[in-house]
Parts: C-alpha cells; sequence; structure tokens
C-alpha cells in the first residue's frame, strides 16, 4: 500500500466480475515528499452529456484550487493533467469502488499513490487525538545500523524524565514504507502510542522503515525477513540505552509489524513480552484471499462473485508459490487471467496490475506462515483484533491462534468488536473511513495495553 497504505498489501484481481463503476466525486490521498506526508485532493464532476471537469488542491501547502485541464476515463481506469503545475496522474479503480490506485507525476518526481474517495469535499482533515510539543517527557532523535542487513534506521526514542532504567518498547510498523510515526491519511499513531506509554512510564522507540524519511536500505528487493531483520537491531539498538531496564523489553508490532514482532521474538532473547495489534495468524496466501473476500463483502459483491473470485485468487496465488523463474510465472499469471477475463487478451492496465505480485516482498509474503513463529515465542503475548477489521478479519484469525499450541500459556486475545484495521472506531470497515475519522488510535485499547504492560513489566 504501494507499498501500500495498510497494513496489508492487498490486491483484488477478479476481471470476471467487473461491474458499472463511477469517478464521480472527492478523491483523497498523500504522497511522501522529503519525508513529509502531503494530502492531495481531487474533486471530479461529470455532466450529463458525459463530460468529465474537476479541481486539484494541496491543502497542506495552498489555499489555491487548480483545474484540472485533462481528465480520460477508459471503463476501470483513469488520467488526470494538471497543467498548472505539471502534475500527472494515471490510476485505476480497485475492486472496491471508493479506493483509485495509481502513480503521481510531476516533473521528475514519480511516487505511487491511493485514492480514496471521501464523502466531504472538504479538504481540512480533523485529527483530535494528534500530539505536539511542548512534551513531558524526553524526546531523542536516533540512529542505529542493522549490520546484517545493511541498512541505517533513523527514529525517535522518547522516555520520562527523572532518573531510572524504564521498561523499553519497540514499535514496528505495519507493511509498505511508513515513517516513524506510522503516519497514514494525516493519523500518526505510533506518536499518539508513544506519547501515552512515555507519559505512563515506559521508553519507546520508533523508527522510519528503510527507505523512508531518514532511514536507509534497499528497498525493492526486501521482504518482511529484512524487515524483521531492522526490528532485530532495534531491540538491540536499545538495550544498550543507559536509560533502559534491558531485562523489560518489548516489542508492539502492527499487521505484518505484529508477525515481525513474533518473528524477532522467537530468536532475540532480548524481548521479553509481545503486543500483537491486528497481527495475522493464518497463512499469507490464505489470508490474502480472506481479505479479498472481505473486502469485496463490504463493497457489495454477491456471494456468487465472491467465491468466483475466491477460487480465481486461489490458482493466482498457487502459481506464484512455484519456485519458478520471474519470466515463466509472468507467463503463468497472464495465461491464467486471459482464462479467467473469458479468453480475452490482457490490455496494458491489466499487465501494470500483475507487478507488484511479482516482486520479493509478495511472493514471500505468500508463504510465511505466522503460526511457525508463534510456537516459537515463550514470552507473554497481547494480542489485539478489530471487529471492523476487513484486512486482518477478526473472527478468523482469533481462531486460529486459540487453536495453536504454545509455548506459552501468558496470552490475552482482545476482541474490539467497533474497532477497524487501523483500531479506529468504524461503521464498515472500509478503506475509505480510514481517512475522515478523526480518531486515530482508540483510547480504550490504549489503556488496555498500557495496562498489560505495566502488569509484565513491573
Amino acid at each position: 500500500m504501494m507499498k501500500k497504505i495498510f497494513y496489508l498489501f492487498l490486491i483484488c484481481l477478479q476481471f470476471s466480475c467487473a461491474g458499472a463503476q463511477t469517478f464521480d466525486g472527492s478523491w483523497k490521498g498523500e504522497v511522501s515528499v522529503s519525508g513529509q506526508k502531503l494530502l492531495l485532493v481531487f474533486n471530479l464532476k461529470q455532466d450529463s452529456n458525459d463530460n468529465w471537469a474537476g479541481t486539484f488542491e494541496s491543502p497542506m501547502q495552498t489555499s489555491l484550487k487548480f483545474p484540472i485541464n485533462t481528465i480520460k476515463v477508459n471503463k476501470d481506469s483513469i488520467s488526470m493533467d494538471v497543467k498548472a503545475i505539471g502534475l500527472f496522474y494515471t490510476g485505476y479503480l480497485d475492486r472496491d469502488k471508493d479506493v483509485m490506485k495509481g502513480v503521481m507525476k510531476q516533473g521528475s518526481f514519480e511516487s505511487a499513490m491511493i485514492l480514496v474517495r471521501s464523502e466531504s469535499d472538504q479538504s481540512g482533515l480533523s485529527r483530535k487525538q494528534d500530539v505536539f510539543p511542548p512534551y513531558d517527557y524526553v524526546e531523542q532523535e536516533v540512529t542505529f545500523q542493522n549490520v546484517k542487513g545493511n541498512a541505517t534506521l533513523a527514529g525517535t526514542l522518547t522516555y520520562p524524565k527523572g532518573g531510572g532504567a524504564f521498561p523499553a518498547v519497540v514499535l514496528v510498523n505495519g507493511s509498505g514504507q511508513q515513517n516513524r510515526d506510522s503516519e497514514v491519511f494525516g493519523h500518526r499513531p505510533f506518536k499518539i502510542l508513544a506519547d501515552h506509554l512515555s507519559k505512563n512510564g515506559f521508553a519507546v522507540l520508533r523508527y522510519d522503515d528503510r527507505g523512508i524519511g531518514d532511514s536507509k536500505g534497499e528497498v525493492n528487493l526486501a521482504t518482511t525477513v529484512n524487515f524483521a531483520s531492522d526490528a532485530n537491531a532495534a531491540v538491540d539498538f536499545l538495550s544498550r540505552q543507559q536509560m533502559v531496564n534491558a531485562e523489560k523489553i518489548g516489542i508492539i508490532g502492527h499487521s505484518e509489524g505484529a508477525l515481525i514482532a513474533e518473528m524477532v521474538a522467537a530468536e532475540n532473547n532480548k524481548v521479553n513480552y509481545i503486543a500483537l495489534l491486528s497481527g495475522p495468524v493464518l497463512k499469507g496466501d490464505s489470508l490474502l484471499i480472506l481479505q479479498s473476500y472481505a473486502l469485496g463483502k463490504v463493497a457489495g459483491l454477491s456471494e456468487a462473485a465472491l467465491e468466483i473470485n475466491k477460487r480465481n485468487n486461489r490458482k493466482l496465488y498457487d502459481i506464484l508459490l512455484k519456485d519458478e523463474p520471474p519470466k515463466d510465472l509472468t507467463k503463468s499469471l497472464e495465461k491464467e487471467l486471459i482464462s479467467q477475463n473469458n479468453g480475452n487478451a490482457l490490455t496494458s492496465d491489466m499487465k501494470v496490475k500483475l507487478s507488484p505480485m511479482l516482486t520479493p516482498w509478495f511472493k514471500t509474503f505468500l508463504r510465511i506462515d505466522p503460526a511457525y513463529y508463534l510456537k516459537q515465542v515463550t514470552v507473554p503475548v497481547f494480542a489485539s483484533f478489530g471487529g471492523k477489521d476487513i484486512q486482518v478479519p477478526a473472527n478468523e484469525n482469533i481462531y486460529a491462534l486459540q487453536r495453536l499450541h504454545l509455548n506459552t500459556t501468558d496470552v490475552i486475545i482482545k476482541d474490539y468488536p467497533n474497532l477497524n484495521h487501523l483500531f479506529q472506531n468504524a461503521q464498515t470497515g472500509k478503506i475509505e473511513e480510514y481517512f475522515e475519522n478523526p480518531e486515530s488510535f482508540n483510547a480504550q485499547l490504549m489503556d488496555d495495553l498500557t495496562k498489560w504492560l505495566k502488569l509484565k513489566t513491573k
């Protein structure tokens, strides 16, 4: 997401279930420029003669609205040209018709960008939980090395004022290149969580993922295993800090970050507890099929269409699970997609949608089974899930976790029925709700997690 916005990388390929789609409305997204997230807004309208008009906004930079000079729509694909600022966007509607995936270009700058349909054309954002200085604790900018992974990670270490060695946690982002605040659509949940924990007696290290912000390292070939190596280095760095009690270090991970927490805890005896926030328990390919089903369901697809989608995705993932050269995999995928497309040749847009599936990250994620690592964990575990989560659906993952024969009996599982993947109170769990929701991280979950952490570190 994009690498991705979420949390877990979502591919929804289902050519046989296409329906009427529209680009009408206000679309909001964000792009990272020099480590800073900028909100971008595209307002699109189609008149009775099928002519398109629109405006573009970058409200964090200017209050001006720029006309979109050219808007070309072809089925589920769109291209837009804002000549006044030399900005060009091309994208396509995801299976969820309220999500658009594409690429933004401006001069030599190019970036993948997701746009989410908004119920409001207002460009302002309400983020009621955001925190700002001055803080009631110490904030320190830090860098540390992952020598084995050839990466330099930059982050922020916060800890209480005064003496003493404090219990400490590392915060690990979900999938995709995210900054130390786990920032998405103006929400900064890790900054809010770090603020809360440091006010409650914990040292907290949060860091930019490699390739984003001030962190350096190979990204295009990186997999979950590489990101786990970065988190391992973060734990080792934290254990050497004077203000940290090295016997009371833990990891809090969100989504793929929770999987990484399990991987690190399985091998690094410096980890004394882990908190898994929307952590996948199902194997990667099974999770993505379930994720696609959940997304299609909230988007209003029929049960018949959902079942077709499930079978089609299963065939695609079975191909990707084969140990074949990339060229052979591409040919096999194209052959299967032509079959799914009723024998019609793939368009250039369809071929573009294939490329994320062939990345090392995606092919590795399909193969990873969290159960393998969970069974090796011997430290206390806090696992929380949101009942409105359509990326790591709660019921199936809770059931899978309960059935595992773990090497620790100190496990607490919390289910929050009304929370989505970002742990916001939600109506449906759809991605567009992430953007409009003023809540960044549910206070009840934060309190429950903090009480558990204090109990495990007293």
